[in-house]
């Protein structure tokens, strides 16, 4: 019985972790809401955050042009 209470434990802290891995966020590129990974920069002073697929197209973009 202990070795069940510890697993279902175990179980539901993976699970709890996983989901609340990010908060939502508007990307300021495709104006779409978002959870995971964000990125952050500033240009001419003002900060933007776009999300993971903006920044694959960019960088698809900036290896073009290189």
């Amino acid at each position: 019985m202990k070795k069940k209470l510890i697993a279902l434990l175990l179980t539901v802290t993976t699970v709890i972790s996983l989901t609340a891995c990010g908060k939502p966020f508007t990307c300021d590129l495709c104006g779409e809401e978002k959870t995971g990974k964000k990125y952050k920069e500033t240009i001419l002073g003002t900060e933007i955050i776009y999300c993971q697929d903006c920044y694959k197209e960019l960088k698809e973009l900036g290896d073009m042009l290189k």
